[in-house]
Protein backbone atom coordinates (compact mmCIF):
# COMPACT_ATOMS: atom_id res chain seq x y z
CA UNK A 1 0.00 0.00 0.00
CA UNK A 2 3.10 2.26 0.94
CA UNK A 3 4.17 1.70 -2.60
CA UNK A 4 1.00 2.87 -3.98
CA UNK A 5 1.17 6.02 -2.05
CA UNK A 6 4.95 6.32 -3.51
CA UNK A 7 3.70 5.79 -7.04
CA UNK A 8 0.45 8.23 -7.39
CA UNK A 9 2.96 10.87 -5.73
CA UNK A 10 5.16 10.59 -8.01
CA UNK A 11 3.47 10.07 -10.86
CA UNK A 12 1.67 13.36 -10.30
CA UNK A 13 5.49 15.08 -11.16
CA UNK A 14 4.73 13.55 -14.37
CA UNK A 15 1.52 15.00 -14.96
CA UNK A 16 1.93 18.23 -13.45
CA UNK A 17 5.66 18.56 -15.64
CA UNK A 18 3.92 18.16 -18.98
CA UNK A 19 0.99 20.08 -18.12
CA UNK A 20 2.78 23.17 -17.31
CA UNK A 21 5.66 23.16 -19.72
CA UNK A 22 3.85 22.32 -22.91
CA UNK A 23 0.83 24.96 -21.78
CA UNK A 24 3.37 27.40 -20.20
CA UNK A 25 6.67 26.49 -21.37
CA UNK A 26 9.70 25.25 -19.81
CA UNK A 27 10.97 28.62 -18.13
CA UNK A 28 7.27 28.66 -16.66
CA UNK A 29 7.93 25.32 -15.07
CA UNK A 30 11.41 25.86 -14.07
CA UNK A 31 10.07 28.76 -12.56
CA UNK A 32 7.09 27.17 -10.35
CA UNK A 33 9.74 24.38 -9.77
CA UNK A 34 11.76 27.23 -7.56
CA UNK A 35 9.00 28.91 -5.71
CA UNK A 36 8.44 25.60 -4.08
CA UNK A 37 11.79 24.27 -3.26
CA UNK A 38 12.08 28.32 -2.23
CA UNK A 39 8.94 27.19 0.00
CA UNK A 40 10.18 23.88 1.20
CA UNK A 41 13.02 25.09 2.59
CA UNK A 42 11.09 27.17 5.37
CA UNK A 43 9.01 23.70 6.10
CA UNK A 44 12.05 22.39 8.45
CA UNK A 45 11.72 26.07 10.21
CA UNK A 46 7.78 26.07 11.30
CA UNK A 47 7.63 22.53 11.57
CA UNK A 48 10.00 22.66 14.56
CA UNK A 49 11.87 19.33 13.74
CA UNK A 50 8.27 17.89 15.65
CA UNK A 51 7.58 14.87 13.10
CA UNK A 52 10.67 12.54 14.62
CA UNK A 53 9.24 13.96 17.93
CA UNK A 54 6.08 12.62 17.06
CA UNK A 55 6.89 8.98 15.91
CA UNK A 56 9.38 8.70 19.54
CA UNK A 57 6.27 9.70 21.54
CA UNK A 58 3.66 7.42 20.17
CA UNK A 59 5.09 4.77 18.37
CA UNK A 60 7.24 4.26 22.27
CA UNK A 61 3.66 3.52 24.15
CA UNK A 62 2.61 0.28 23.34
CA UNK A 63 -0.77 1.12 25.17
CA UNK A 64 -1.21 4.02 22.54
CA UNK A 65 -4.29 3.52 20.05
CA UNK A 66 -4.18 6.98 18.77
CA UNK A 67 -4.43 9.97 21.23
CA UNK A 68 -4.34 13.24 18.78
CA UNK A 69 -2.74 15.16 21.85
CA UNK A 70 0.61 15.51 20.37
CA UNK A 71 -0.59 15.72 16.83
CA UNK A 72 -2.72 18.82 18.25
CA UNK A 73 -0.21 20.42 20.35
CA UNK A 74 1.83 20.32 17.10
CA UNK A 75 -0.15 21.35 14.44
CA UNK A 76 -0.72 24.76 16.55
CA UNK A 77 2.84 25.30 17.36
CA UNK A 78 3.39 25.24 13.76
CA UNK A 79 0.57 27.26 12.76
CA UNK A 80 1.97 29.79 14.93
CA UNK A 81 5.39 29.57 13.58
CA UNK A 82 3.91 29.86 9.98
CA UNK A 83 2.36 33.28 11.15
CA UNK A 84 5.83 34.66 12.38
CA UNK A 85 7.29 33.18 8.81
CA UNK A 86 4.69 34.85 6.73
CA UNK A 87 5.45 38.17 8.95
CA UNK A 88 8.66 38.20 8.20
CA UNK A 89 8.62 37.14 4.76
CA UNK A 90 6.75 39.96 4.14
CA UNK A 91 9.24 43.12 5.91
CA UNK A 92 12.28 40.97 3.46
CA UNK A 93 9.84 39.90 0.56
CA UNK A 94 12.27 42.35 -2.08
CA UNK A 95 15.43 40.51 0.03
CA UNK A 96 13.46 36.72 -0.61
CA UNK A 97 12.79 37.39 -4.06
CA UNK A 98 16.19 37.76 -5.20
CA UNK A 99 16.90 33.87 -3.95
CA UNK A 100 14.50 32.53 -6.89
CA UNK A 101 15.11 33.24 -11.16
CA UNK A 102 12.00 33.33 -12.52
CA UNK A 103 11.07 34.18 -16.20
CA UNK A 104 8.50 36.57 -15.67
CA UNK A 105 7.76 39.72 -13.69
CA UNK A 106 6.34 38.65 -10.42
CA UNK A 107 5.47 40.91 -6.96
CA UNK A 108 7.93 40.08 -4.31
CA UNK A 109 4.66 40.43 -1.92
CA UNK A 110 2.96 37.87 -3.88
CA UNK A 111 5.57 35.32 -3.77
CA UNK A 112 5.86 36.03 0.04
CA UNK A 113 2.16 35.20 0.40
CA UNK A 114 2.60 31.96 -1.40
CA UNK A 115 6.00 30.68 -0.09
CA UNK A 116 4.51 31.20 3.84
CA UNK A 117 1.16 29.99 3.03
CA UNK A 118 2.02 26.92 0.85
CA UNK A 119 5.45 26.09 3.64
CA UNK A 120 2.22 25.86 6.36
CA UNK A 121 -0.13 23.33 4.37
CA UNK A 122 3.27 21.31 3.59
CA UNK A 123 4.42 21.20 7.11
CA UNK A 124 0.65 20.16 8.42
CA UNK A 125 0.68 17.60 5.56
CA UNK A 126 3.53 15.70 6.86
CA UNK A 127 2.89 16.36 10.32
CA UNK A 128 -0.32 14.01 10.12
CA UNK A 129 1.60 11.16 7.86
CA UNK A 130 3.88 10.97 10.51
CA UNK A 131 0.99 10.53 13.32
CA UNK A 132 -0.55 7.82 11.12
CA UNK A 133 3.33 6.43 10.59
CA UNK A 134 4.20 6.11 14.36
CA UNK A 135 1.15 4.62 14.67
CA UNK A 136 1.04 2.05 11.44
CA UNK A 137 -2.33 3.16 9.94
CA UNK A 138 -0.86 2.47 6.37
CA UNK A 139 -4.33 2.42 5.15
CA UNK A 140 -5.59 5.77 6.43
CA UNK A 141 -2.31 7.31 5.12
CA UNK A 142 -2.80 5.77 1.80
CA UNK A 143 -6.05 6.83 1.41
CA UNK A 144 -5.67 10.67 2.82
CA UNK A 145 -2.61 10.95 0.44
CA UNK A 146 -4.69 9.80 -2.57
CA UNK A 147 -7.26 12.02 -2.33
CA UNK A 148 -5.04 14.91 -1.78
CA UNK A 149 -3.13 13.67 -4.88
CA UNK A 150 -6.41 13.16 -6.97
CA UNK A 151 -8.08 16.54 -6.20
CA UNK A 152 -4.57 18.29 -6.64
CA UNK A 153 -4.55 16.91 -10.47
CA UNK A 154 -8.33 17.22 -11.04
CA UNK A 155 -8.63 20.94 -10.00
CA UNK A 156 -4.98 21.83 -12.04
CA UNK A 157 -6.86 19.56 -14.96
CA UNK A 158 -9.92 21.71 -14.56
CA UNK A 159 -8.25 25.10 -14.42
CA UNK A 160 -6.22 24.16 -17.69
CA UNK A 161 -9.57 23.20 -19.73
CA UNK A 162 -11.14 26.30 -18.96
CA UNK A 163 -8.13 27.95 -20.15
CA UNK A 164 -7.07 29.45 -16.70
CA UNK A 165 -3.60 27.77 -15.87
CA UNK A 166 -0.71 30.26 -14.78
CA UNK A 167 1.97 30.07 -12.13
CA UNK A 168 0.04 31.34 -9.76
CA UNK A 169 -3.49 29.48 -10.40
CA UNK A 170 -1.30 26.26 -10.47
CA UNK A 171 0.12 26.92 -6.93
CA UNK A 172 -2.94 28.22 -5.24
CA UNK A 173 -4.62 25.06 -6.33
CA UNK A 174 -2.09 22.95 -4.94
CA UNK A 175 -2.31 24.90 -1.16
CA UNK A 176 -6.30 24.29 -1.65
CA UNK A 177 -6.04 20.90 -2.44
CA UNK A 178 -3.86 20.28 0.82
CA UNK A 179 -5.54 23.03 2.87
CA UNK A 180 -9.53 20.74 2.24
CA UNK A 181 -7.74 17.53 2.87
CA UNK A 182 -5.79 18.50 6.18
CA UNK A 183 -8.88 20.61 7.71
CA UNK A 184 -11.06 17.36 7.20
CA UNK A 185 -8.59 14.58 8.35
CA UNK A 186 -7.21 16.78 11.47
CA UNK A 187 -11.46 17.09 12.67
CA UNK A 188 -11.65 13.62 12.14
CA UNK A 189 -8.69 12.79 13.97
CA UNK A 190 -9.67 14.39 17.05
CA UNK A 191 -12.88 13.27 17.01
CA UNK A 192 -12.13 10.47 16.76
CA UNK A 193 -9.83 10.42 19.56
CA UNK A 194 -12.09 11.86 21.94
CA UNK A 195 -14.42 9.23 20.99
CA UNK A 196 -11.97 6.25 21.85
CA UNK A 197 -10.33 7.73 24.86
CA UNK A 198 -13.32 9.63 26.52
CA UNK A 199 -12.01 11.90 27.80
CA UNK A 200 -10.24 15.48 27.02
CA UNK A 201 -7.28 15.09 24.82
CA UNK A 202 -4.13 15.07 26.47
CA UNK A 203 -1.41 17.61 25.14
CA UNK A 204 2.46 17.38 25.67
CA UNK A 205 4.93 19.87 27.38
CA UNK A 206 6.61 22.09 25.84
CA UNK A 207 9.71 20.15 25.91
CA UNK A 208 8.30 18.65 22.71
CA UNK A 209 9.46 22.04 21.15
CA UNK A 210 13.10 21.34 22.79
CA UNK A 211 13.30 17.91 21.77
CA UNK A 212 12.83 18.54 18.20
CA UNK A 213 15.05 21.67 17.48
CA UNK A 214 18.10 19.29 16.33
CA UNK A 215 16.22 17.42 14.09
CA UNK A 216 14.57 21.13 12.42
CA UNK A 217 18.16 22.35 11.84
CA UNK A 218 19.08 19.37 10.43
CA UNK A 219 16.13 18.92 8.47
CA UNK A 220 17.07 22.59 6.90
CA UNK A 221 20.51 21.23 6.12
CA UNK A 222 18.81 18.78 4.07
CA UNK A 223 16.96 21.02 2.30
CA UNK A 224 20.24 22.38 1.18
CA UNK A 225 21.44 18.79 0.04
CA UNK A 226 18.04 17.91 -1.64
CA UNK A 227 16.05 20.94 -3.11
CA UNK A 228 18.22 24.16 -2.56
CA UNK A 229 19.97 22.72 -5.59
CA UNK A 230 16.81 23.77 -8.22
CA UNK A 231 17.88 27.46 -6.74
CA UNK A 232 21.52 27.76 -7.62
CA UNK A 233 20.91 25.52 -11.05
CA UNK A 234 18.32 28.78 -11.33
CA UNK A 235 20.85 31.41 -10.13
CA UNK A 236 23.53 30.63 -12.93
CA UNK A 237 21.86 28.61 -15.44
CA UNK A 238 18.32 30.32 -16.41
CA UNK A 239 15.31 28.91 -15.38
CA UNK A 240 14.53 26.68 -18.53
CA UNK A 241 17.44 25.15 -17.38
CA UNK A 242 16.03 24.33 -14.01
CA UNK A 243 13.12 22.97 -15.97
CA UNK A 244 15.57 19.84 -17.59
CA UNK A 245 17.26 19.86 -14.48
CA UNK A 246 13.84 19.14 -12.20
CA UNK A 247 12.70 16.66 -15.18
CA UNK A 248 15.74 14.34 -14.36
CA UNK A 249 15.30 14.54 -11.06
CA UNK A 250 11.43 13.51 -11.29
CA UNK A 251 12.70 10.54 -13.45
CA UNK A 252 15.11 9.83 -10.64
CA UNK A 253 12.66 9.77 -7.96
CA UNK A 254 11.52 6.71 -8.92
CA UNK A 255 14.50 5.41 -7.23
CA UNK A 256 13.61 7.12 -4.01
CA UNK A 257 9.72 5.63 -4.42
CA UNK A 258 11.38 2.46 -4.59
CA UNK A 259 12.82 3.40 -1.38
CA UNK A 260 9.73 4.96 0.49
CA UNK A 261 7.65 1.52 1.09
CA UNK A 262 10.59 -0.08 2.88
CA UNK A 263 12.00 2.59 4.95
CA UNK A 264 8.55 3.83 6.21
CA UNK A 265 7.90 1.52 8.86
CA UNK A 266 12.11 0.96 9.68
CA UNK A 267 12.54 3.80 12.17
CA UNK A 268 8.87 2.39 14.59
CA UNK A 269 10.50 -1.04 13.76
CA UNK A 270 14.20 0.16 15.12
CA UNK A 271 13.06 2.34 17.77
CA UNK A 272 10.69 -0.77 19.51
CA UNK A 273 13.71 -2.89 18.66
CA UNK A 274 16.26 -0.97 20.49
CA UNK A 275 13.72 -0.68 23.34
CA UNK A 276 14.22 -4.59 23.86
CA UNK A 277 17.76 -3.69 23.76
CA UNK A 278 18.29 -5.81 20.66
CA UNK A 279 20.87 -4.51 18.48
CA UNK A 280 21.22 -7.83 16.16
CA UNK A 281 17.18 -7.67 15.48
CA UNK A 282 18.27 -3.89 13.94
CA UNK A 283 20.42 -4.83 12.02
CA UNK A 284 18.78 -7.90 10.33
CA UNK A 285 15.65 -5.50 9.42
CA UNK A 286 18.10 -2.83 8.03
CA UNK A 287 20.02 -5.01 6.04
CA UNK A 288 16.89 -7.17 4.64
CA UNK A 289 15.30 -3.62 3.79
CA UNK A 290 18.00 -1.84 2.18
CA UNK A 291 19.18 -5.28 -0.23
CA UNK A 292 15.42 -5.42 -0.86
CA UNK A 293 16.48 -1.05 -2.05
CA UNK A 294 18.93 -2.12 -3.68
CA UNK A 295 17.58 -4.93 -6.36
CA UNK A 296 15.13 -2.34 -7.25
CA UNK A 297 17.08 0.61 -7.63
CA UNK A 298 19.98 -0.39 -9.63
CA UNK A 299 17.66 -1.37 -12.64
CA UNK A 300 15.96 1.59 -12.36
CA UNK A 301 18.92 3.76 -12.40
CA UNK A 302 20.05 2.04 -15.74
CA UNK A 303 16.79 2.44 -17.08
CA UNK A 304 16.87 6.12 -16.38
CA UNK A 305 20.06 6.68 -18.06
CA UNK A 306 18.77 4.89 -20.96
CA UNK A 307 16.40 6.75 -22.13
CA UNK A 308 17.36 10.29 -20.15
CA UNK A 309 17.49 12.47 -23.18
CA UNK A 310 14.03 11.45 -24.71
CA UNK A 311 12.52 11.02 -21.51
CA UNK A 312 13.47 14.73 -20.42
CA UNK A 313 12.77 15.88 -23.78
CA UNK A 314 9.22 14.73 -23.84
CA UNK A 315 8.37 16.10 -20.14
CA UNK A 316 9.50 19.65 -20.50
CA UNK A 317 8.49 20.17 -24.47
CA UNK A 318 12.16 21.18 -25.46
CA UNK A 319 15.07 19.26 -26.87
CA UNK A 320 16.81 18.28 -23.72
CA UNK A 321 20.62 18.82 -23.28
CA UNK A 322 23.11 15.76 -23.29
CA UNK A 323 21.77 14.46 -19.75
CA UNK A 324 23.33 10.85 -19.50
CA UNK A 325 26.27 11.84 -17.11
CA UNK A 326 24.33 14.35 -15.12
CA UNK A 327 21.59 11.49 -14.75
CA UNK A 328 24.04 8.76 -13.58
CA UNK A 329 26.24 11.23 -10.86
CA UNK A 330 22.52 12.16 -9.31
CA UNK A 331 21.30 8.66 -9.17
CA UNK A 332 24.68 7.53 -7.35
CA UNK A 333 23.66 10.49 -5.53
CA UNK A 334 20.08 9.39 -4.10
CA UNK A 335 20.79 5.43 -3.74
CA UNK A 336 23.64 6.27 -1.26
CA UNK A 337 21.67 9.11 0.22
CA UNK A 338 19.19 5.92 0.56
CA UNK A 339 21.48 3.67 1.84
CA UNK A 340 22.35 5.14 4.65
CA UNK A 341 18.71 5.75 5.66
CA UNK A 342 19.34 2.70 7.99
CA UNK A 343 21.96 4.07 9.73
CA UNK A 344 20.47 7.51 9.88
CA UNK A 345 17.32 5.91 11.87
CA UNK A 346 19.56 3.99 14.14
CA UNK A 347 21.34 6.66 15.41
CA UNK A 348 18.52 9.18 16.16
CA UNK A 349 17.04 6.17 18.01
CA UNK A 350 19.60 5.90 19.76
CA UNK A 351 20.70 9.22 20.53
CA UNK A 352 19.18 12.75 21.16
CA UNK A 353 19.95 13.77 17.75
CA UNK A 354 22.55 16.14 18.00
CA UNK A 355 25.43 14.76 16.34
CA UNK A 356 23.34 13.53 13.59
CA UNK A 357 22.15 17.33 13.02
CA UNK A 358 25.92 18.37 12.77
CA UNK A 359 26.66 15.97 10.50
CA UNK A 360 23.42 16.85 8.32
CA UNK A 361 24.30 20.61 8.58
CA UNK A 362 28.10 20.04 7.86
CA UNK A 363 27.16 17.23 4.79
CA UNK A 364 24.77 19.67 3.11
CA UNK A 365 26.49 22.52 3.26
CA UNK A 366 29.14 20.56 2.42
CA UNK A 367 27.30 19.64 -0.55
CA UNK A 368 25.43 23.04 -1.31
CA UNK A 369 28.48 24.93 -1.44
CA UNK A 370 30.21 22.25 -3.79
CA UNK A 371 27.05 22.84 -5.99
CA UNK A 372 27.32 26.70 -6.08
CA UNK A 373 31.79 26.08 -6.20
CA UNK A 374 30.86 23.87 -9.61
CA UNK A 375 27.88 25.62 -11.07
CA UNK A 376 29.62 28.53 -13.03
CA UNK A 377 32.75 25.77 -13.83
CA UNK A 378 30.89 22.29 -15.00
CA UNK A 379 27.29 23.87 -15.48
CA UNK A 380 24.54 21.34 -14.29
CA UNK A 381 26.92 18.76 -14.06
CA UNK A 382 29.13 20.57 -11.30
CA UNK A 383 25.39 20.74 -9.55
CA UNK A 384 25.31 17.03 -9.36
CA UNK A 385 28.90 16.64 -8.42
CA UNK A 386 28.62 18.79 -5.75
CA UNK A 387 25.17 17.29 -4.56
CA UNK A 388 27.13 13.64 -5.10
CA UNK A 389 29.85 14.73 -2.34
CA UNK A 390 27.61 15.64 -0.21
CA UNK A 391 25.68 12.52 0.23
CA UNK A 392 28.80 10.44 0.11
CA UNK A 393 30.01 12.04 3.20
CA UNK A 394 27.10 11.75 5.10
CA UNK A 395 26.63 7.93 4.37
CA UNK A 396 30.29 7.61 5.92
CA UNK A 397 29.34 9.42 8.69
CA UNK A 398 26.30 8.05 9.79
CA UNK A 399 27.75 4.49 9.45
CA UNK A 400 30.37 5.62 11.60
CA UNK A 401 28.39 7.04 14.36
CA UNK A 402 25.94 3.72 13.87
CA UNK A 403 28.54 1.54 14.68
CA UNK A 404 29.66 3.37 17.69
CA UNK A 405 26.01 3.65 19.33
CA UNK A 406 26.37 -0.70 18.60
CA UNK A 407 24.92 -1.05 15.04
CA UNK A 408 26.80 -4.44 14.35
CA UNK A 409 27.65 -5.50 10.12
CA UNK A 410 26.59 -3.17 7.30
CA UNK A 411 23.58 -2.15 5.88
CA UNK A 412 24.28 -4.64 2.59
CA UNK A 413 25.27 -8.04 1.38
CA UNK A 414 29.46 -6.11 -0.27
CA UNK A 415 29.32 -8.58 -2.96
CA UNK A 416 26.06 -9.24 -3.90
CA UNK A 417 25.64 -5.42 -4.72
CA UNK A 418 29.13 -5.15 -6.41
CA UNK A 419 27.84 -7.39 -9.14
CA UNK A 420 24.44 -6.37 -9.42
CA UNK A 421 26.54 -2.63 -10.13
CA UNK A 422 28.94 -4.21 -12.60
CA UNK A 423 26.11 -6.11 -14.17
CA UNK A 424 24.14 -2.90 -14.66
CA UNK A 425 26.69 -1.04 -16.37
CA UNK A 426 27.00 -4.13 -18.62
CA UNK A 427 23.31 -3.66 -19.53
CA UNK A 428 23.52 -0.42 -20.16
CA UNK A 429 25.96 -0.64 -22.75
CA UNK A 430 24.34 -3.45 -24.18
CA UNK A 431 20.71 -1.85 -24.56
CA UNK A 432 22.15 1.61 -25.71
CA UNK A 433 24.36 -0.69 -28.43
CA UNK A 434 20.81 -2.64 -29.53
CA UNK A 435 19.28 0.64 -29.98
CA UNK A 436 22.30 2.46 -31.88
CA UNK A 437 21.56 0.01 -34.76
CA UNK A 438 18.01 0.60 -35.06
CA UNK A 439 19.26 4.14 -35.90
CA UNK A 440 17.18 7.54 -35.04
CA UNK A 441 13.73 6.34 -33.30
CA UNK A 442 11.49 8.87 -31.99
CA UNK A 443 11.30 10.13 -28.67
CA UNK A 444 8.01 8.01 -27.35
CA UNK A 445 10.18 4.96 -29.49
CA UNK A 446 13.06 5.33 -27.21
CA UNK A 447 11.64 4.97 -24.14
CA UNK A 448 9.39 2.20 -24.84
CA UNK A 449 11.78 -0.26 -26.30
CA UNK A 450 15.23 0.91 -24.14
CA UNK A 451 11.81 0.11 -20.85
CA UNK A 452 11.38 -3.41 -22.41
CA UNK A 453 14.63 -4.37 -22.75
CA UNK A 454 15.92 -3.62 -19.36
CA UNK A 455 13.51 -4.82 -17.55
CA UNK A 456 13.20 -8.17 -19.79
CA UNK A 457 17.13 -8.65 -18.99
CA UNK A 458 16.89 -7.78 -15.31
CA UNK A 459 13.77 -10.23 -15.02
CA UNK A 460 15.82 -12.61 -16.63
CA UNK A 461 18.75 -12.36 -14.67
CA UNK A 462 16.44 -12.39 -11.62
CA UNK A 463 14.63 -15.64 -12.41
CA UNK A 464 17.86 -17.29 -13.08
CA UNK A 465 20.00 -16.31 -9.75
CA UNK A 466 16.90 -17.42 -7.80
CA UNK A 467 15.42 -19.98 -10.04
CA UNK A 468 15.57 -22.64 -6.90
CA UNK A 469 14.37 -20.51 -4.56
CA UNK A 470 11.15 -19.46 -6.47
CA UNK A 471 10.91 -23.17 -7.43
CA UNK A 472 10.86 -24.17 -3.57
CA UNK A 473 9.06 -21.98 -2.79
CA UNK A 474 5.88 -22.76 -5.18
CA UNK A 475 6.60 -26.31 -4.47
CA UNK A 476 5.37 -25.64 -1.11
Amino acid sequence: MRFLAEAAARCTGFVVTPLISWVLGAAVFGSYTQILSLSFAFVPIVSAGLGYTVIRQVASRVDSHGDPGVLVFSIGLISVLCSALALAMFVFADFIAGFVSLGFPVSPLSLALAVSVLAWMTSVEALIQEYFRALKLVKQSLQVQLVSIFLHLALLLAFTFAGHLSIWSAIGVLIFAKMLVNGFVLARTILYGRKERKDQLKMPGLRVLVSGVPFMLSGLAEWAGNLGDRLVVGKYLGAETVAHYTAAMMLLSVIAALGAPLWWLLFPEIVRERARGNSEGCARIVQSRTMVFVWLAFPALTLICVIANPAISLLVNAHSLDMVLVVLVLGMAMIINQLATGWEYYVVSATSGKQLMVATMACALIGFGGAVLFAPLYGILGVALGLLCGKMLFALVCAGLARRYGFPGTVVNGPKTALLAIASVLVYFLVSTILGYFGSLGDIAQVVSASCLVAMIFAAGYLACYRKKLADQFGK
